[in-house]
């Protein structure tokens, strides 16, 4: 299986079998000869295993990279249930981070290069509580976007419930 290496909080791959793979399906960020992935892209790809992770070391599991990840980020498991339901209705799920959510998605059969994200998604807990203006300050950044909104409510069992919020003009 192919190897990506533990670097601060991205896994790099250099492998070109492996890259092309994560290239093709959307995986990633490239730089240079390498391929970038976040914590919670290597993790999908762990526990579907495509590839394993190493810290230079030792080949870290599932379990080792939740815990790095959960340490890093706020909410971060959440937010892998929520990348990997995403992904596995065959979505394709980037960072939102320039968009001020968690993901952007795009609609099955685009991608990056041809295509625009449809989805902001911002995965909070279920009791989370939010203000109206803050609600509406995250819709208004939607469509100035040109993209929906929807919130990712995930319960304490670990379901998810999609939300789309948006506003209406009479």
């Amino acid at each position: 299986m192919s190897t990506g290496i533990l670097s601060g909080t991205k896994i790099l791959v250099g492998e070109s079998d492996l890259k092309s793979f994560l290239r093709e399906k959307g995986f990633g960020e490239e730089r240079g000869k390498r391929q970038e992935l976040s914590l919670i892209e290597a993790l999908f790809l762990v526990e579907n295993e495509k590839m394993e992770v190493t810290d230079g070391g030792k080949t870290l599991n599932f379990d080792d990279l939740l815990k790095i990840g959960n340490k890093t980020e706020e909410n971060f498991y959440s937010k892998y249930l929520v990348y990997g339901d995403l992904r596995e209705r065959g979505l394709l799920v980037r960072t939102g981070l320039k968009f001020g959510s968690d993901f952007r998605v795009y609609e099955r059969g685009k991608d990056i290069k041809t295509g625009h994200s449809k989805y902001l998604v911002h995965v909070v807990p279920e009791e989370y509580t939010c203000s109206f203006p803050e609600l509406a300050r995250a819709i208004r950044l939607s469509q100035n976007v040109n993209k929906l909104m929807i919130y990712a409510i995930v319960d304490e069992e670990g379901d998810i419930t999609y939300y789309q919020i948006d506003r209406v003009k009479l």
